[in-house]
């Protein structure tokens, strides 16, 4: 896939790629187990949850996929609703899993009218630029009094061996998971600078970043606690 292309037309691909492996995404992880148990990103991204909301409280999921976090979040006794651009995913989260879906732009989700939460999750589902930042803009308003916002993506180490120096474009990759995709998504990858910058322009700040490791492999993820900045003054 050639990297020459327009930003529009790069958010176009990864709603195309999403909706060219819905089946292939369900298959991995129904029968695949890639959101098991004891996969290290999976429990980090739980211990987070359950370090900053309990039961009953009302959490959204954006990009919520096949309503894996969903389903179990409503399991376990939280308001969970998922969000999906992905019609095919989001069917079959409503006909197999526990809980609340509804197919929107996760671009423009204040217009959704979903409501007030307090817990706003991002589980590896920011993949664009502009759309991913009209995103982050969009939570303050959608958070209760002392909510969160927790974002899990890629760790840049992902993409250099270290923290990339430049925001831009990368092509994407299924590598490592089983089962029959196509053409993979591109992703916009940030750098941390830029990361805390778009949240600072939300009004919003890191209270804290993790790391999931298994053994002593390298991270292959990076997780964001955010919450809103506290104005003083006039």
């Amino acid at each position: 896939m050639s990297l020459k292309k327009t930003p529009d037309l790069y958010e176009k691909l990864i709603v195309q790629a999403w909706d060219e492996n819905g089946r292939a995404w369900i298959d991995a992880v129904r029968d695949h187990g890639i959101r098991a148990p004891g996969v290290a990103s999976r429990d980090a991204l739980l211990a987070a949850i359950n370090g900053h909301v309990q039961p009953n409280s009302r959490v959204l999921d954006v990009g919520c996929g096949e309503g894996w976090l969903v389903d179990l979040l409503t399991g376990s006794g939280f308001r969970a609703v998922g969000v999906d651009a992905s019609r095919e995913l989001i069917e079959y989260a409503q006909e197999h899993r526990k809980g609340h879906y509804v197919v929107g732009d996760q671009s423009d989700l204040a217009k959704l009218g979903l409501g007030i939460f307090d817990l706003v999750v991002c589980n590896f589902s920011l993949f664009g630029d502009e759309t991913v930042r009209r995103c982050v803009m969009s939570v303050p308003q959608m958070l209760t009094p002392g909510g969160v916002l927790i974002i899990q993506t890629l760790h840049p180490m992902m993409f250099s061996g270290n923290e990339v120096a430049k925001s831009g474009w990368r092509e994407g990759t299924w590598a490592d998971l089983p089962g029959d995709f196509g053409e993979p998504s591109p992703l916009y990858v940030r750098t941390l600078d830029d990361w805390s910058r778009l949240f600072s322009e939300a009004g919003l700040g890191v209270s804290r970043m993790l790391a999931p490791t298994a053994g002593n492999a390298d991270p292959k993820s990076l997780i964001f606690v955010v919450s809103r900045c506290e104005r003083t003054g006039q």
